[in-house]
């Protein structure tokens, strides 16, 4: 069955565009006619050797994203088949990856980057907690958006602990240059194998270029492995640079314990730096004319205790006497007993 512009999908869904074309399938822009919203429809091709066990792997793909509902996850709507075609409708994203980010930018500005990975880590976090490993965490597959929203894409190769097992063991799953060390030796990914392949992305987003790379796949594979991860440069954020570090651990157990901790403790790097950001532009800011603003000190206004003034003008022979300096008055008044009192004020002459 050969797909084409207009055909309609399980009488819903409109192809209306391919967006890409791989070895295993295609990827359409479509449109659902019942609800009026644009989708992506990805179709598996039905002319593959083993078509069978593929279609298995997007009834898998299917499986595990069905109940992955998260702002930082593409939402999955519907599954069918037909003719041996497998289709899966999901959530339309018309925004870049961040591997076009990467492409265009290089190394990005840290308070840039880490909204990014934090929202991924989210995402992340959401799909371990329902079982389901990404197993291909990388910047091909997460989506940004104009507004900087982040959607995880493609649970192709995802693996979940509720289904059976489609690999063989030992298969190598995933994408060399962001590879777990124990992915790559055919190990079973785990929620840290997630994390080490985030932390891949962040070093790329930090650096302008990934920690290992060789000739083939197998060397860069084999670096994850037995390399040591070279260091970030100083100019990075030191607390920032730790931890990016431990996300490359070789071990798993000495990564972050979840993705929940690595987004907590991105959002606290990132809050620290705005801070630091938000002080640097207060003590940084000129007037025109290149002179640093004038600060104006002022003493606060204390009320007095008798704020009446009464200045009288002095009668002879009255036994009162008025005296001011500067812009207070000082009156002596005699009291009925022959004392005199003293009132303060602001003159009235004023």
């Amino acid at each position: 069955m050969k797909l084409i512009e207009g055909q309609l999908i399980h009488r819903r869904y409109r192809l209306d565009s391919r967006i890409a074309k791989g070895g295993m399938g295609e990827v359409w822009k479509g449109w659902d006619i019942q609800l009026n919203r644009p989708v992506a429809i990805k179709a598996l091709r039905s002319d593959l050797s083993n078509a069978e066990a593929k279609l298995r792997r997007l009834r898998a793909e299917a499986h595990n994203s069905a109940n992955l509902a998260h702002p930082n996850i593409a939402a999955l709507f519907e599954y069918y088949e037909h003719d041996g075609i497998g289709f899966l409708v999901m959530e339309y994203v018309p925004s870049k990856s961040l591997a076009d980010i990467f492409h265009e930018q290089g190394a990005m500005d840290p308070l840039q980057l880490l909204p990014i990975l934090i929202q991924t880590a989210r995402g992340l976090f959401v799909a371990h907690s329902h079982g389901v490993i990404h197993r291909d965490v990388k910047p091909a597959n997460i989506m940004v958006s104009d507004t900087g929203e982040v959607k995880i894409t493609d649970f192709g190769v995802s693996y979940s602990t509720n289904q059976e097992q489609i690999t063989q063991d030992g298969m190598v799953v995933g994408t060399a240059q962001y590879i777990s060390p124990e992915q790559a030796q055919g190990q079973q990914a785990t929620p840290q194998s997630d994390i080490y392949s985030l932390g891949v992305v962040a070093y790329e987003g930090l650096c302008g270029h990934r920690p290992f790379t060789g000739a083939t796949p197998v060397d860069i594979a084999a670096a994850h492995v037995n390399d040591p991860v070279p260091p970030l440069p100083a100019t990075v954020d030191v607390q920032l640079r730790e931890f990016v570090m431990s996300m490359l651990a070789k071990d798993p157990l000495d990564r972050p314990k979840d993705a929940l901790v690595v987004s907590r403790t991105l959002a606290r790097i990132e809050r620290r730096l705005l801070d630091q950001q938000t002080e640097l532009t207060d003590s940084t800011r000129i007037v025109a004319g290149g002179r640093l603003p004038r600060r104006v000190m002022s003493t606060p206004h204390i009320p007095l205790a008798n704020p009446r003034v009464t200045v009288t003008t002095p009668t002879p022979g009255s036994g009162v006497t008025g005296r001011t300096a500067g812009n207070t008055g000082v009156v002596d008044a005699p009291n009925m007993d022959g004392s005199s009192q003293q009132t303060f004020g602001r003159s009235t002459n004023e």
